[in-house]
């Protein structure tokens, strides 16, 4: 995989704090003024820092919404206590909004930066492919956002609200207005933004298959819309069905080192350890939870309480799949000379693992499997090998299962969606460097985990393996998102949650209400359970 080592000065002036990390809006006098910061300069902070928001907060809450992990009771009293009890409120993950708002500015800032004779083109391409991805995803965690006045500094520090809807529409724009840049680009005077990219070195082929994948994950979101939506959604669909879409995965990493904690990679530090060697307490506070131990085991290896009592919701008529899969002793490993051992989320006690396991006892940790770029046993990587490991802005694998998905729901369109299943699924092991074996063909024989039965077995049997790819320390939340659409993977509630459901949604941050306030929607706790006039007008049922 690709990396990308930048040399710039404008890089060494910007490692501050973590939330700073190659943040060209940090305070530091020796930073240029915003205002005169070229795309150059603006581009891999703008990349780095929104990455930084996708893989650690939002990827945290993707996996403990999706019953990935849960808190190490062994060792901890408590923790996950909002996010298992399902207590949302507008303190809840603050930091997605506001890291992701802060940092789109850089993007926003490449796009109306001078540009008279084209020069920056696919420095604006890219800005708007990266725009559209990470404004999605806060569309689709809250639904109506402040865009068209968005990001105008003092000249508006109250922007307006604009539908959720018309926000969409705004940002395949944007995806159609990169896709041209790059098609008509003129080299003669386009700047080389090659130096500058760190997420794909300037490749604008493989930009333009980025933008054609977010657009295909877009349209997919809008599978059940209807009316004057639907028609806007089958339109933009066709215009993509010939692809390309993503060939590879849309890595990021602008060289990155162990000097220093900010330095490293950040799901790296913020999951397993620090620069100086010292194990991150993520690592042992974080642990598999029983569901996922449940889906990633056999039968005959996890202490099921009794006879029967594999179904993963009761009354749902879908049992765990009773396979063992590869991935999982490198997405979630035991401790030395422990069985691996996992806990339910909201148990007070460690409660699941193998049969013969002595309980209760030291859960699973994060493997170090999660990062793939040394081979099947990582023999004598260091921390300083894995601190440099490439970060994902999106997978193949999640590019697989959009493309199988789209097969099976526009067949008129799009084809070949066992083939697309099957190659997520592959990707998924490759990026684990574990063997597939006969997993594949195993798991194609049961329905809603397989590609095998009817079409409702098969979307859950997309959602599942595309849960399985993204668990971990890969871009969780999409599997969060695409089950408010869903239903899919069947999820169980923490035994100690007080709602009936999952949120189909995220409140506003309390920074809107005191900032904001004139134009910020007001929000309960209780509404973002129940569908209404705030929710994501993609969610089935929504009235907007």
């Amino acid at each position: 995989m690709k990396r990308i080592k930048i040399l710039m000065p404008i890089l060494a002036l910007a490692f501050f704090s973590c939330d700073d990390y190659l943040d060209i809006n940090s305070p530091s006098p020796n930073d240029l003024a915003f205002t005169e910061a070229k795309p150059s300069k603006l581009l891999p902070g703008a990349q780095v820092s929104t990455y930084r928001v996708q893989a650690t907060t939002m990827n945290q809450l993707g996996n403990v919404f999706m019953n990935s992990w849960t808190r190490n009771v062994f060792s901890f009293g408590n923790g996950y206590d909002r996010e298992l009890q399902l207590q949302i409120d507008n303190g809840f993950y603050t930091g997605i909004w506001d890291g992701l708002f802060r940092n789109l500015k850089n993007f926003d800032a490449i796009i109306k930066y001078p540009n008279p004779n084209g020069k920056y083109d696919m420095y604006v391409a890219a800005a708007k492919i990266c725009k559209a991805h990470y404004m999605q995803e806060i569309v689709d965690l809250y639904g109506d956002a402040p865009y068209s006045q968005a990001w105008a500094g003092g000249a508006n520090t109250t922007p307006a609200y604009d539908d959720d809807y018309a926000i969409y529409q705004s940002l395949i724009a944007e995806l159609e207005d990169a896709r041209d840049l790059i098609a008509n680009a003129d080299p003669s005077v386009n700047e080389d933004i090659a130096p500058y990219d760190t997420m794909l070195g300037g490749d604008m082929a493989k930009w333009a298959e980025f933008a054609n994948t977010i657009q295909l994950r877009m349209c997919l979101r809008m599978s059940e819309v209807t009316g004057a939506k639907a028609t806007f959604r089958d339109t933009k669909l066709a215009d993509i069905a010939a692809g390309p879409f993503l060939s590879d995965n849309v890595s990021i990493n602008p060289g990155f080192s162990d000097a220093s904690n900010d330095n490293m990679n950040p799901e790296f530090n913020f999951y397993e350890y620090d620069a100086a060697g010292n194990l991150a307490q993520n690592r042992t506070f974080k642990t598999m939870s029983g569901h996922a131990y449940k889906a990633l085991q056999s039968y005959a290896t996890t202490n099921y309480p009794a006879a029967g009592s594999q179904e993963i919701i009761a009354g749902s008529g879908v049992f765990y799949p009773n396979v063992t899969d590869p991935r999982s002793a490198r997405l979630f490993t035991a401790a030395p000379s422990n069985p691996r051992r996992a806990v339910n989320q909201g148990s007070s006690l460690v409660d699941v693992g193998p049969a013969t396991a002595t309980f209760p006892g030291l859960p699973c940790r994060f493997g170090l499997g999660n990062y793939n770029a040394y081979g099947t046993t990582h023999a004598g990587a260091t921390i300083g090998d894995y601190a440099t490991t490439d970060g994902f802005v999106m997978t193949y694998s999640e590019s697989c299962f959009l493309q199988a998905e789209a097969a099976l729901r526009y067949p008129s369109l799009f084809s070949g969606g066992s083939t697309w299943f099957n190659a997520g699924i592959q990707d998924s092991m490759d990026m684990k460097f574990v063997a597939a074996g006969s997993y594949i063909a195993t798991i194609n024989t049961k329905p809603n985990f397989g590609w095998t039965g009817t079409d409702a077995q098969k979307l859950h049997a997309i959602m599942y393996q595309k849960w399985v790819a993204l668990m971990g320390v890969n871009n969780s939340i999409q599997s969060y998102i695409d089950y408010t659409r869903t239903g899919y993977p069947l999820t169980p509630l923490s035994t100690n949650a007080v709602q009936t459901r999952k949120p189909y949604r995220l409140i506003y941050p309390v920074s809107e209400y005191v900032a904001n306030s004139a134009n910020v929607p007001a929000m309960s706790s209780t509404e973002v359970f129940t569908i209404n006039s705030k929710t994501p007008f993609w969610v089935p049922g929504a009235p907007n």
